[in-house]
């Protein structure tokens, strides 16, 4: 009995070294862009950065062609979002919106202005894979490097 006690208790401190490391190993490693969906609304999230680009992006938060997040431009154009690192997608109580870390909440239909930068599909790295039903390959995409709470 006392033997088996102690095969057990040695494999329960295995599994306990042992995962551990597992969950450490992916620290420290960027972790791609992604494609996120709820109540069939998608938007798209970068990967961790360094830098940023320079342009002012300024407009109202829509849900555009292929029910993926955009903004709405005043020049007219809708360019699908790919929000900061982090961010995540909130829907529920007939709203929507993105929750960016540190800077707070935009949701469908208010007007909000970030620094960033636009790119045409695919926008390569780690970056998200943005599909055709959203944007074409010959179709800007507004990728927010830091949005602007005044």
């Amino acid at each position: 009995m006392l033997s088996c006690l102690h095969t057990r208790v040695s494999a329960y401190s295995l599994v306990g070294l042992v995962l551990p490391v597992a969950f450490l190993s992916g620290c420290g490693e960027d972790s791609p862009g992604r494609t996120v969906e709820a109540n069939g609304v998608i938007t798209f999230v970068a990967p961790e950065a360094d830098g940023g680009r320079h342009a002012q992006i300024i407009g109202e938060l829509v849900v555009g062609k292929g029910q993926c997040l955009a903004v709405q431009t005043a020049e007219n154009q809708t360019l699908v979002v790919v929000w900061p690192a982090g961010s995540e997608l909130k829907t529920g109580d007939g709203t929507t919106a993105v929750e960016v870390p540190g800077a707070g909440t935009v949701q469908v239909g208010s007007t909000f202005t970030a620094g960033g930068g636009y790119v045409t599909p695919p926008l390569g790295d780690d970056m998200p894979s943005i599909p055709e039903t959203c944007a074409s390959g010959t179709e800007q995409v507004a990728v927010i490097d830091n949005l602007d709470r005044r």
